[in-house]
């Protein structure tokens, strides 16, 4: 009985670091890179090789 207890417990254990691992990744993809492509998006104009407003020639190209 006291095995299974521990394979339980490990297994859990397990489970909660995955988890943990799984949702660091997800909030830390939003956080880096959801708003470098949010700006880019909002900065789409007609004419695809101007430069958009906030930023200089040379950080677009």
């Amino acid at each position: 009985m006291k095995k299974m207890n521990e394979k339980i417990i490990f297994y859990i254990m397990i489970i909660a670091a995955v988890a943990i691992v799984v949702v660091s990744l997800l909030l830390f993809a939003n956080s880096r890179y959801g708003a470098n492509y949010s700006k880019a998006i909002s900065s789409e104009l007609a004419d695809k090789c101007a430069t958009p407003p906030g930023y200089t020639d040379q950080q677009w190209r």
